[in-house]
């Protein structure tokens, strides 16, 4: 891997535990609004939160139309009488402030940081993750942030990446690396565009046959045995 001279990280689910921070956030909001936290809530959030991603990754939906019924789709499911999108604003408060670590993230991040140009490449709100990396005490290791908002464009479209390089200059896609947790947005994504690809399968499940990423991790820790 001496050809690599720069990593793009994804944040949720690769570095920040985005599970642990919408269950979390989660419960902060249904408290505040009074509901009780049905068992089957946040199996509920995850199911129909990962397809609307998926969504917007294939460019049929857009942040601020998952924002209006993601939550409204949840209740609805659940049989709970409530406001989904005056609910998603509250839901939204306190994910800004859940930064729970991955584990071994801090310590990737200061291995990297020491050999590659570190990037973040996300599709979630600017100015969201940007708090959360402060707050989770990661952005003294990152160089660029790559957020799809401020882009225009989200992962894996190829104006995404194209924006990337423009602003990495001299950095050719074969001398980076796209780290991961999504098959679509991270390993599809870089491999169409000509990066290095490494796949961060957190929850240890199959191997899809295709996209076939360079690499595949179950721990972060693992990463420096690559880089």
């Amino acid at each position: 891997m001496s050809m690599i001279t720069t990593v793009l990280l994804d944040v949720d689910n690769t570095l920040l535990d985005f599970n642990r921070c919408a269950a979390w956030s989660m419960k902060k909001a249904m408290t505040e609004w009074g509901l009780p936290c049905y068992e089957q809530l946040y199996a509920t959030f995850q199911t129909i939160n990962q397809k609307l991603w998926h969504e917007i990754e294939e460019g049929t939906l857009t942040k601020d139309e998952l924002y209006r019924i993601r939550w409204q789709m949840i209740f609805d499911r659940c049989g709970i009488d409530a406001d989904g999108a005056a609910f998603e604003g509250i839901f939204l408060k306190y994910l800004r402030d859940a930064h729970e670590p991955v584990d071994g993230a801090m310590e990737l991040l200061s291995y990297l940081s020491e050999k590659y140009t570190v990037c973040i490449a996300s599709n979630a709100p600017y100015e969201q993750q940007l708090h959360r990396l402060k707050q989770a005490g990661m952005l003294p290791y990152i160089q660029h942030l790559f957020i799809s908002e401020k882009i225009g464009h989200p992962k894996p479209g190829r104006r995404f990446f194209d924006y990337c390089f423009f602003q990495l200059k001299t950095v050719q896609p074969e001398e980076a690396i796209m780290i991961g947790d999504s098959m679509t947005a991270d390993i599809a994504g870089g491999i169409e565009y000509g990066m290095k690809t490494c796949w961060y399968n957190h929850d240890g499940i199959a191997v899809p046959d295709f996209p076939k990423a360079d690499y595949i991790v179950t721990s972060l820790g693992q990463i420096q045995d690559i880089l």
